[in-house]
């Protein structure tokens, strides 16, 4: 069994970021979990984590075995049987996710009073005054900040499961572009924050506040 040990993430600036995204990618965020409190400038969640930091995953080893033979069945019989292979063993651990010094929270493809919805986390990208989850299907939240301060900690135990995210071309072309956006934006790209909320505009729906979605 692998050895479980919690994370505990301190970001403070944009490079910072990048080593959490890259933790956070395939996390499930339940819109359920996801808070934001205004009154003290914080912005919080708690998404179910992929444990990319325990890969490559052991192998589990599975014995099977039975307290007797059937009856009428010995052991002798001409019975064919094969070996199990391994499977691949990955882990999902609970994490909770804060955000301080933030100003205002906006949304785009989300609607925070839905409760019931989970979101897929595909990366996370800083800006000078922004940090945007991004999702999948394009959803995003975006977080107006006065500074980069942001924790992350996990809060449970990793429990194995057998799946490994896998993605489709658009949603990795959405991580691709959020990655850029963050990169020339590191490199003083003064058109950057232009150019995102000209996009929110041309779209339909465009980039909401919680309050307006």
């Amino acid at each position: 069994m692998a050895e479980s040990k919690r994370l505990k993430i301190r970001a403070h600036d944009a490079e910072d970021i990048r080593t959490l995204s890259g933790l956070l990618q395939d996390s499930l965020a339940p819109l359920c979990d996801v808070t934001y409190l205004r009154e003290e400038s914080r912005f919080v969640l708690v998404v179910n984590r992929f444990c990319w930091e325990m890969l490559p995953a052991e192998l589990r080893e599975r014995s099977l075995s039975a307290p007797d033979t059937p009856a009428g069945q010995a052991e002798n019989d001409d019975v064919s049987f094969s070996d199990v292979d391994d499977l691949p063993t990955f882990h999902r651990v609970n994490t909770g996710l804060c955000f301080d010094k933030v100003k205002s929270v906006q949304v785009k493809d989300v609607d925070l009073s839905k409760k019931d919805e989970i979101l897929n986390l595909l990366t996370v990208a800083a800006i000078p005054g922004y940090i945007t989850l991004h999702f999948s299907g394009g959803a995003a939240i975006r977080l107006v900040v006065s500074k980069i301060r942001c924790h992350m900690d996990d809060i449970s135990e990793p429990w194995p499961t057998l799946y490994q995210p896998r993605h489709d071309v658009d949603d990795t072309e959405n991580k691709n572009d959020a990655s850029n956006e963050g990169e020339k934006a590191s490199h003083g790209d003064k058109n950057s924050h232009g150019d995102e909320h000209s996009q929110g505009d041309e779209h339909s729906g465009g980039t909401r506040s919680p309050e307006e979605a």
